[in-house]
């Protein structure tokens, strides 16, 4: 009959579920893959980081091998110098003791320098202060001056061998020079000090590149612990750390790789993979992202970060393929799919199972409202009490504390209890209403049945009325005729005496005229006494149907209150009560025109009542007067027979007689005027009769559409 409410709102928690699931899934989809690409970032630069860090450690341990080795080498160079020194001025004492000249002892100094080796075949030099070689083991120097020449790194060494040649306590200086007999330029370091006593500046040097290739073992030292370290690091599955140089020269290649690693070419650029990351590292940035050539000719895309080493001139670099941080990603969307699918089944199970559980009851009290709404109030009790647990419908209804608000109950509940009573009262309210219609009906038809027997008494009275006021004019027109003869002749004694037997005659039937008249006036008064009975009996049915309407009108009321409580599930039984609301002012309306109606007739009734006792009084008189009429024509005609010239008494009582009947006329016009006003209070009531009829029939139709289950 109706789409199930349960189905639809577990469609809709269905669909809500599915569009969530939809939802996160695409979300975790899109921001997994981020998080895990970001995290593998993090995890990469971190990694690298502690490559730099390593490889700062690795550089300061070979800066503090080199300043220890330079330092010891230095150190060595200033002992040589003092032993040369030394015999310089043994020199010099021999010459100022006499025993050599001068000369002889500067070419002995010359001799000196010129032959003299130590370490690494290092030797001494003298020149002057303005720098020209006075003795040199490379003849070709001596007699040069020195004081613009460069090394071969093209570094003037000149103004500092003079600067610190010519200070107290010397120095050292840096510069590339060939050894002896060979012409490939190697690191030197130079110790110059003054030699005051002939103005000399007097210097040796010591080549210290065996210092830079135990530096250069020590960094081979480095590269093969990087090498070891690296092995053991690895990023997702086959991610590596590798380390290059500015040369482009691979010094710890990635674990895996194949020989030719430093010539890979990135396919999105065209060059080599190591320039493209030389540039990202020279420019401060971390990631590259590139495509490479497997050995099976399959592209593969990788994601690569770089940092680049200054002190060294290294690059430290990792490389992962993209499809490994995919993977894990895509696994999780997978499980997180299956587990989503799992529990959508399962939400979705339990969601109808709980969804109808609590429904079951609404369903019910809607078909319950259809069928109140069709007025099929005993099916709509029977649907009731069979669609819901009876152990249920026992606990709600018989729950005091429904209405209070109990914690227990829900508005379900709440509805299923009022539903229960407004069947009940609903169920009572209209067989009342049906008992009353039929009532009412009853009412009216034994009204219209009085009322119909009245019309037939009034026309009777009418028809009285008139004959008995067209005898009453003849009778008045008799007396003055009998008058006028009395007056003019006695002679007519014979002809007076059996006029006034028939007068007599006529006095007769005029006597049992107005004894008809008077039975007929008692007949109007009784007839027109149970009008006024009925009329309040009338108004006493119009207030109980007042009152009705009333009750129906406050039960629709509620009903309306509890259809707007049920919300949407209640619409139906508002547009019922609503209906029934109506149907209860229209009831009172009409009660109210027939209440009014009913007022004139008792109005208009009890005005009747008290003319129509008045003129049975006048007709009692008038009844009354026939009789002593009657006795007076009866002694007039005896007077008349025994006596004639009493006929002047006889004319004085026909006098009399003719003022009685003018009386009796007017009061038969009296009457006849009261039986017309009588006839229209009559059909005025007919009238009102048939507004109550109608107005019965009206509610009748109102409440037969409702079936109710009868109360024993």
């Amino acid at each position: 009959m109706f789409r199930s409410i349960s189905s639809r709102i577990s469609y809709m928690v269905a669909v809500v579920v599915v569009i969530s699931t939809v939802i996160m899934l695409f979300f975790i989809d899109s921001t997994l893959e981020k998080d895990m690409l970001n995290a593998q970032g993090r995890t990469a630069r971190n990694t690298i980081r502690m490559g730099l860090l390593y490889l700062q450690e690795g550089k300061q341990a070979i800066e503090v091998y080199r300043d220890n080795v330079y330092r010891e080498r230095k150190q060595a160079v200033k002992d040589a110098m003092s032993v040369f020194i030394a015999q310089l001025d043994s020199f010099y004492s021999l010459y100022k003791s006499g025993v050599l000249t001068e000369a002889q002892a500067k070419e002995a100094a010359y001799n000196l320098a010129r032959t003299t080796r130590y370490f690494n075949n290092d030797y001494f030099f003298i020149y002057s202060e303005n720098l020209v070689s006075l003795a040199h083991p490379d003849n070709s120097i001596e007699g040069r001056n020195l004081s613009k020449s460069q090394d071969q790194k093209g570094y003037s060494f000149g103004p500092d061998m003079i600067s610190k040649g010519t200070t107290e306590g010397g120095g050292f200086l840096d510069l590339w020079w060939t050894r002896l007999g060979s012409e490939e330029p190697v690191p030197k370091i130079l110790y110059v000090q003054p030699f005051s006593k002939w103005n000399w500046i007097i210097g040796t040097g010591t080549y210290v590149d065996d210092i830079e290739s135990s530096v250069a073992v020590q960094k081979v030292e480095l590269i093969k612990d990087l090498q070891k370290g690296f092995s053991q690091i690895r990023l997702a599955e086959t991610g590596r750390l590798f380390v290059f140089d500015n040369d482009k020269k691979v010094l710890v290649p990635p674990v895996g790789a194949g020989p030719n690693f430093a010539d890979t070419v990135n396919l999105n650029t065209g060059k080599s993979l190591l320039h493209d990351l030389k540039d990202i590292g020279k420019q401060g940035m971390w990631k590259l992202n590139y495509k490479v050539l497997r050995g099976d000719g399959t592209e593969i895309e990788k994601q690569s970060f770089v940092r680049y080493f200054a002190p060294l001139g290294w690059y430290v670099a990792s490389t992962v393929p993209l499809r490994e941080i995919h993977a894990p990603v895509n696994n999780l969307i997978m499980k997180q799919a299956g587990i989503s699918f799992a529990i959508l089944l399962f939400t979705i199970v339990f969601i109808y199972y709980v969804v109808r559980k609590i429904c079951m009851p609404i369903q019910s009290v809607s078909k319950v409202a259809f069928l109140v709404s069709r007025g099929d109030l005993k099916e709509a009790k029977t649907v009731f009490y069979k669609n819901n647990d009876q152990d249920y419908l026992k606990k709600i209804i018989n729950s005091e504390n429904l209405e209070g608000g109990d914690k227990k109950f829900d508005e379900v509940d709440h509805l299923v209890k009022s539903f229960h009573t407004m069947l009940i009262t609903l169920n009572s309210l209209v067989s009342q209403v049906q008992r009353s219609g039929e009532m009412v009906t009853g009412s009216a038809l034994k009204l219209g049945s009085a009322i119909g027997q009245l019309e037939v008494a009034v026309e009777n009275q009418a028809a009285a009325t008139q004959e008995l006021g067209s005898t009453s004019r003849e009778i008045s027109a008799t007396s003055q005729e009998l008058a006028h003869t009395m007056n003019e002749s006695t002679e007519v004694a014979v002809s007076t005496g059996n006029l006034a037997d028939q007068g007599l005659l006529d006095l007769d039937v005029m006597s049992q005229s107005m004894e008809t008249m008077r039975d007929a006036s008692g007949g109007i008064f009784s007839k027109l006494s149970v009008i006024n009975s009925k009329a309040a009996n009338i108004s006493s049915v119009v207030t109980s149907i007042s009152k009705i309407s009333e009750q129906i009108n406050l039960l629709s009321l509620n009903a309306a209150i509890e259809a707007e409580k049920a919300g949407e599930f209640g619409q139906g039984f508002s547009v019922v009560a609503r209906e029934i609301r109506k149907l209860a002012d229209q009831t009172a309306m009409s009660t109210l025109d027939i209440e009014k109606i009913v007022a004139e007739m008792l109005s208009a009734v009890s005005s009747g009542v008290m003319e129509m006792d008045k003129f049975r009084q006048q007709v009692e008189t008038g009844v009354s007067n026939v009789e002593v009429l009657g006795r007076g024509i009866t002694g007039v005609v005896d007077q008349v027979r025994s006596l004639t010239p009493q006929f002047a008494f006889v004319n004085e009582g026909m006098q009399n007689q003719s003022e009685g009947a003018e009386q009796i006329s007017s009061a038969m016009l009296q009457l006849s005027e009261t039986s017309i006003q009588t006839k229209d209070a009559l059909e005025e009531f007919v009238s009102i009769t048939e507004q109550l009829s109608n107005s019965v029939d009206t509610l009748e139709e109102g409440v037969a559409v409702f079936r109710v289950e009868k109360e024993s």
